[in-house]
């Protein structure tokens, strides 16, 4: 298992965790806990497969799961999503992170600059006051 692949499963959880209320060390657990924490981590790991695109092994590994346990997960939330009301919540999730993914790989240069310019607030020279940061 990549480095990557675990960040990008940290990233899917965390989304899941925010839209859930499961939190992030539940759905990696190794037990499969309740019934929520299950469909919690099945939607996690769809969504890693499906957006995404990793691999079942890759979801698997990621999720210290084994690749047909990925694939029963995923057959699960496909099942579930002949539920109108169930699809257009796991749209607003893939959207979600589709979005989320798409700003992560802009972010280092986007924020470059604009931490620069926050550690300049504070600072003071001599009688001198920090300037202002820069509002995009």
């Amino acid at each position: 298992m990549t480095e990557q692949h675990d960040e990008l499963a940290q990233m899917v959880t965390a989304l899941v965790e925010c839209a859930t209320g499961r939190e992030q060390a539940e759905l990696f657990a190794r037990t499969r806990g309740h019934a929520p924490v299950a469909r919690a981590r099945q939607v996690a790991m769809y969504l890693s497969h499906v957006v995404l695109s990793m691999s079942l092994a890759q979801v698997g590994g990621a999720f210290g799961r084994d690749k047909s346990t990925v694939a029963h997960a995923v057959h699960q939330i496909e099942d579930l999503r002949d539920e109108p009301v169930f699809d257009d919540w796991m749209n607003g999730l893939e959207e979600s992170l589709r979005m989320l993914f798409e700003t992560r790989k802009t972010s280092p240069h986007v924020l470059s600059g604009v931490w620069r310019g926050v550690a300049r607030v504070g600072r003071k020279s001599a009688g001198q006051s920090a300037p202002a940061p820069a509002i995009p």
